[in-house]
């Protein structure tokens, strides 16, 4: 067999890898560590992939993560995601510092600590980074002997902290609700009669009221001649409107219209409301200020539902890919306003590679640039870090130009899980190479290490962090998965929640814990 292409090897390990960890037992599975395995065992048997695809599919890997978690990062910085990163920065270093410390006691050399570091963390890319500073396979071979260990002990943390800590994920994910509707109120509509003694004598135009009330003006009832509803249509006395604002914007509607009408009132103007996802690459990063046409077509955006949270259309608010705009507009522009929204994800540029290797590509440029830190030295971002930081940028931005950064679900999963899997597949194969000689030279000393720091350090910061800084349960479990940026772990939680808390607070933390065990692996070098 040894005329079969390399790729040919690549998706035998993949499948046979995906199979096992596919493999359940009550609830419990290897998922990405069954080709870690595979590929161990191949690499000792001499089948190798080349180092080339390890790099290819860190890169899309990487990359993929970035754009997904770029819109949501930088605001996290600006409210709570600043606390929990600075959370996800003291666990990191308690486990790097309490690694560094016993391998110096113990005299394990700098590429045994990166080894168990990455491994501890099961962390693919702080792996890549150490490997970047010094390409030292007892590194891969360490790694890949912890990683297997410590992936079922972390799942296995998952699962007990929630009985340890007694958290209830039904009161917890109430508890957070509460807290989100203060911050994020949700947008109501309702119907309001023109009553107000002020507008018998003085008629008002739809754009003032609009204004005075912070709502949105959707339909209008009126006895007198209605044409189009544009922004300077004037409201008069007896006519009954459909506002569209939060229970706050709603209760200034009241005072200023004269009194609440019933729900079921039959509009007969030209207009209608249009429920359309933001697929249209040529809107996709755009202010709502700035969507002219949509103006121009009559239509206005009432409300913008993102991530299950629900966003007033102020001018200011940025449109991202996916977002669900609620549309009042014009019935006879129905199929233009359609168009220029999009309404169809998987309509969205799925051939248009532009973006992503440009993205790649500077990213990697950025990684290489020297940056002077204090007590470390010269420091690189490195390959990962490079990409990684330029693609939180550009998910953030969503588009420069006639550039759209941003891709679809689809395709953007595509990407990570394919990355992921040429990484591990690669990285197993080549340190299977020397397991057994690292075995038998090493002994299982480092497993044993890594599983001790791991359960230690995991169970005395979530006591003072649950007990003492009394977070919620939901959030944190999400946070602990974000910081080992094990995406597993997450699996995990999220089968034993069913909702979406964890995976919010995974994404606030996961890029900058993936940044900074980066850092980390690379420290260990200047240090031992």
């Amino acid at each position: 067999m040894d005329h079969l292409p390399t790729v040919f090897y690549i998706f035998l390990l993949i499948s046979l890898g995906l199979l096992l960890g596919n493999l359940h037992y009550k609830n419990f599975s290897l998922d990405i560590a069954g080709l870690l395995i595979i590929s161990l065992i191949a690499g000792h048997f001499g089948i190798v992939i080349p180092e080339d695809f390890k790099y290819f599919g860190l890169a899309i890997f990487i990359y993929a993560i970035g754009l997904q978690t770029g819109p949501g990062f930088f605001d996290s910085l600006k409210k709570e995601g600043l606390k929990l990163n600075l959370l996800s920065l003291t666990l990191l270093s308690l486990i790097f510092f309490s690694i560094v410390g016993v391998s110096y006691l113990l005299g394990y050399n700098s590429s045994i600590a990166a080894g168990i570091y990455t491994g501890v963390l099961t962390s693919a890319p702080a792996l890549a980074s150490a490997l970047e500073m010094k390409n030292d396979h007892t590194i891969s071979v360490i790694f890949g002997v912890v990683y297997p260990f410590a992936l079922i002990v972390t799942v296995l943390i998952f699962r007990i902290l929630p009985m340890v800590f007694k958290i209830d994920f039904n009161k917890e994910y109430e508890r957070y609700k509460e807290g989100v509707l203060k911050e994020h109120p949700p947008i109501l509509t309702k119907n309001f009669k023109i009553t107000n003694e002020i507008f018998k004598k003085e008629k008002i135009r739809k754009s003032d009221l609009e204004r005075l009330t912070g709502t949105v003006v959707e339909r209008i009832a009126s006895e007198h001649e209605i044409g189009e509803i544009v922004d300077d249509f004037v409201i008069h006395y007896g006519d009954i409107i459909r506002a569209t604002g939060t229970d706050e914007q709603l209760k200034r509607m009241k005072i200023v219209a004269g009194e609440e009408a019933e729900a079921d009132v039959q509009f007969k103007d030209n207009m209608k409301i249009y429920r359309l996802l933001v697929s249209n690459k040529d809107i996709v990063g755009k202010k709502i200020n700035e969507l002219k046409e949509l103006y121009a077509l009559g239509g206005r955006i009432s409300k913008v539902r993102r991530a299950g949270i629900d966003i007033s259309p102020m001018p200011e608010v940025t449109l991202m890919l996916g977002d669900k705009l609620y549309i009042v507009g014009l019935e006879r522009n129905k199929d233009k306003i359609i168009r220029l929204i999009g309404d169809n994800l998987m309509a969205f540029p799925s051939a248009d590679f532009i973006p992503i290797s440009l993205g790649i590509v500077l990213g990697m440029l950025v990684g290489y640039i020297p940056i002077e830190l204090p007590f470390v030295g010269v420091f690189k971002l490195s390959f990962v870090g490079g990409i990684l930081l330029c693609a939180l940028i550009f998910g953030r931005l969503g588009r420069i130009g006639p550039i759209v950064w941003q891709l679809s679900p689809h395709s953007n999963n595509l990407m990570k899980v394919l990355g992921q899997l040429l990484f591990v597949a690669t990285v197993g194969t080549n340190a299977g190479k020397y397991l057994v000689e690292s075995i038998t030279t090493h002994g299982i000393y480092p497993v044993l290490f890594a599983i001790v720091t791991l359960i230690v350090v995991t169970f005395s910061f979530s006591f003072y962090v649950l007990k003492i800084l009394k977070m919620n349960g939901l959030q944190y479990l999400g946070f602990l998965a974000g910081t080992f940026t094990s995406t597993p772990s997450l699996g995990v939680v999220n089968n034993m929640v069913k909702n979406e808390l964890p995976s919010i607070s995974y994404a606030a933390v996961y890029p900058f814990s993936l940044i900074v065990s980066l850092i980390f692996a690379e420290v260990i070098f200047k240090i031992i």
